[in-house]
């Protein structure tokens, strides 16, 4: 099958919006979060909210790495490696906007876990955006 230049691999139109991506600072998960850190994740997580991310969708994500956490990243990490795909495909099959986006971030931020410090970074930045998305309503 074929795609038309201008779509995905889902079939759908490129993603239009705020550059996430481009946002994103490494040192959040690196280093830790700042200030800066919970200003991006409060807009973010308002963003998803507004273009139909549901509460489950995050939660899919969250609560594998919160059972890593518990387990313990070095002991865990395939199951960590995996959350990629994982996320490739849940955008492949529900074709939303704000999971295109929030794939994109977590991609950022996937590729800076080397360690258990950038991972439990990771886990705090997750659970910031899903806060905020909360709060703002999301179901």
């Amino acid at each position: 099958m074929q795609l038309h230049p201008q779509h995905n691999r889902a079939g759908q139109p490129p993603f239009r919006g705020p550059n996430w991506q481009a946002e994103f600072n490494d040192k959040w998960i690196t280093k830790g979060i700042d200030r800066s850190c919970i200003d991006y994740a409060d807009r973010f997580g308002k963003y998803l909210k507004n273009n139909d991310l549901t509460t489950s969708q995050i939660r899919n994500v969250f609560g594998e790495l919160k059972r890593i956490q518990m387990k313990g990243f070095q002991k865990e990490e395939s199951a960590f490696l995996l959350l990629k795909p994982k996320m490739a495909y849940a955008v492949k099959r529900h074709g939303k906007m704000g999971l295109e986006a929030l794939k994109q971030v977590f991609d950022k931020a996937y590729a800076c876990v080397h360690s258990d410090k950038e991972f439990q970074n990771l886990v705090n930045f997750m659970e910031a955006i899903l806060a905020f998305h909360k709060s703002y309503g999301g179901k």
